[in-house]
């Protein structure tokens, strides 16, 4: 028989930086935590910069993969911006939401041709 397994919930949820501001969710596997405690003030503050970059740049509403790839062609064509993953520019995204800098604005489509929700800095308006 093999022994009982016990749960381990990984790093706490809680933000080393604030000490208040969940970074992943109770529900998420100690992998998400681990990420979530592993990126710095600097890199959270710089991936925010980024997205904010972006879409003020952007003629249109981005979809979160629209975002991602435009951030991979700056990194590319650009010193001095970090290479960060998908995921990262969503979650930067996501907290901008949160902050109130980022709001919904319609769909547009994934390059699969799935609907996707598309974003804009608050206080802009669409053509």
């Amino acid at each position: 028989m093999l022994p009982a397994r016990t749960f381990d919930p990984g790093p706490a949820i809680l933000s080393q930086i604030t000490g208040d501001d969940a970074r992943a969710r109770r529900s998420d596997p100690g992998t998400s935590h681990a990420a979530a405690d592993s990126i710095s003030a600097e890199h959270l503050e710089a991936s925010e910069q980024e997205v904010l970059t972006i879409l003020a740049a952007a003629d249109e509403p981005l979809t979160d993969q629209a975002i991602a790839k435009r951030h991979v062609q700056r990194a590319w064509q650009l010193d001095g911006v970090p290479l960060w993953t998908d995921e990262r520019m969503r979650t930067a995204r996501a907290q901008l939401t949160k902050k109130g800098a980022v709001v919904q604005d319609g769909h547009g489509k994934t390059e699969k041709g799935r609907r996707a929700m598309a974003w804009r800095l608050a206080g802009t308006e669409t053509a």
